[in-house]
């Protein structure tokens, strides 16, 4: 097989990488089991992503009780492996045929509840970890806290200087956030690409930036001696890390269960919320199994509801429940939704002549490209890995740019989904600056745009990171309340209004935990 045809057929892109369509999970499911008796808890958390995590952890340092429905599996006491980018198994793809990683996909599966799932809308694709741990288990780990101008312009009303000297530290503490070692990275022969993308982009006059990650390096460095068992060295990453990561289970949620005071229900699907008179909440959840049918139907009651489902995930249950329950949500709430800016790219015939950009890849990335500065083209782009077993003399850029005109969500209720406002004009000024990046390291390098791996060279298609649509301070009151309610709070990436200029889960946890410190010490969960 030739190389263009490998990469058109082939091609896994990753990059740093609670939401169901209720028609796929419910079709042809035999009848499902009733539950007779609300189960009363008085705090449960949606979703076990970063902003859930930290609020369980929080939470149950406090001495309360906490209830965790997670719509994934955990994959921790399922004893099921997770598989590798060149031999998919059945941890995957949440409940798909064929794999559905961001390029086009030739391996067949059979449904199951996977780590990954695609949510697909008119203009854009929006990727999602699912299981124990949320986004945590299939995103790259790149830790990156956002520029500091940046921050204060996105979120003016939040004390910068606190963040900066307090809850960014402590998210990086709790994440385990770490550098690579410098002399590693420029033996290391799996890290080829980075060392090619940073002398590339100094040569197109472009600044480099090293990139902290939570996958432990110096397991990494025992990986490569053969010590211990490989993950990032060995093709995992964005259908989960069986070794190196430490991803929420291994973090902030294995601390929570450590204090005795967290349960976490697993394959627990929340389908709708209802406000009580007393402002408690009854939640209707479907217990299903590992191929997406709904075995038991269960009431939840709790006086404490925090969402941390996810951007999507957390947009659909507050609408979904104001169609069918008419939960109480203002009209702020959809609004200023964005794709943090990605915008992927990449170039075709780098280097070909020397060794491309390397056999072997690992795929945990550690560098950038750190144009923020520039007036006419601000962006930060990861130089993301392509591992797939041989050399394409391909490099992958994930871009992450400016949000200026931001997106809108809205529920239809006759299909029973997401609708997503976004178009090409939305991107527009993303097209641009990859456009700009790409001439200008080609005309300095050599290489062309790469028509293998997107349509035109470009992938507005693709987003990682969905932000917005519950403002901090829009949707919520400072500290994630949602307005109108008195016991409902939301704790995740719908907090950040459509951009943060980087990687979003540092700043998430940062925010989750200034939420949670002033939520707790305003006795709202008593």
């Amino acid at each position: 097989m030739d190389r263009k045809k490998f990469i058109t057929t082939s091609a896994l892109g990753i990059s740093s990488l609670y939401f169901l369509s209720s028609n796929l999970l419910f079709a042809s499911r035999p009848k499902a089991y009733r539950q007779k008796d609300p189960i009363e808890t008085p705090v449960i958390i949606i979703g076990s992503g970063y902003g859930g995590a930290v609020a369980a952890l929080r939470l149950c340092e406090a001495g309360k009780k906490v209830l965790m429905l997670e719509m994934g599996l955990n994959w921790e006491k399922s004893g099921i492996p997770y598989s590798n980018l060149l031999k998919p198994g059945k941890s995957a793809a949440w409940l798909k045929k064929k794999t559905i990683a961001p390029f086009m996909n030739i391996f067949s599966l059979t449904p199951f509840t996977g780590t990954l799932d695609r949510l697909d809308f008119e203009n854009i694709n929006i990727w999602v970890g699912r299981g124990v741990g949320g986004g945590s288990i299939v995103n790259g780990g790149m830790a990156v806290t956002p520029k500091e101008s940046y921050f204060k312009e996105v979120f003016p009303q939040l004390d910068t200087e606190k963040f900066y000297q307090s809850y960014f530290p402590l998210a990086r503490k709790e994440l385990k956030v770490n550098t690579i070692d410098e002399q590693f990275l420029k033996d290391c022969p799996y890290y080829k690409f980075t060392r090619v993308g940073e002398e590339e982009a100094h040569k197109a006059g472009f600044k480099t930036i090293r990139v902290p990650n939570v996958y432990d390096f110096k397991y990494m460095e025992k990986e490569f001696k053969n010590e211990v068992p490989r993950s990032a060295l060995n093709t995992e990453v964005i259908y989960g890390n069986n070794y190196g990561k430490n991803s929420l289970d291994k973090t902030y949620l294995k601390k929570a269960l450590d204090t005795g005071n967290l349960e976490i229900l697993d394959l627990h699907y929340v389908d709708s919320i209802q406000l009580n008179p007393d402002k408690s909440y009854t939640l209707n959840v479907q217990n299903i199994n590992t191929s997406g049918n709904v075995e038991v139907e269960k009431v939840f009651h709790c006086q404490k509801l925090i969402l941390s489902a996810g951007t999507m995930g957390t947009l659909k249950l507050l609408m979904r429940s104001n169609e069918l329950n008419q939960l109480p949500i203002e009209k702020s709430v959809g609004k200023n939704w964005g794709n943090n800016g990605n915008f992927m790219t990449g170039r075709n015939w780098v280097r070909p002549l020397s060794g491309g950009t390397g056999v072997q890849q690992s795929t945990i990335p550690v560098g950038g490209v750190d144009n923020w500065d520039d007036k006419d083209h601000p962006f930060f782009t990861e130089i993301a890995p392509l591992p797939m077993g041989m050399d394409v003399a391909t490099a992958l850029y994930l871009m992450i740019n400016r949000v200026d005109k931001k997106g809108k969500v809205s529920y239809n209720g006759k299909t029973q989904q997401l609708v997503l406002d976004w178009d090409v004009s939305n991107t527009q000024k993303m097209r641009e600056n990859a456009d700009y990046f790409i001439k200008k390291m080609n005309k300095a390098n050599g290489g062309t745009r790469s028509h293998f791996l997107f349509k035109n060279g470009f992938g507005p298609n693709v987003c990682y990171h969905p932000l917005g649509g519950c403002v901090l301070g829009e949707a919520t009151n400072a500290y994630g309340k949602l307005n109108g309610h008195e016991n409902l709070f939301i704790l995740d990436g719908s907090l950040i209004p459509g951009t943060i200029g980087v990687n979003p889960f540092v700043t998430i946890v940062a925010i989750a935990e200034y939420c949670m410190e002033n939520l707790i010490q305003q006795d709202e969960f008593t």
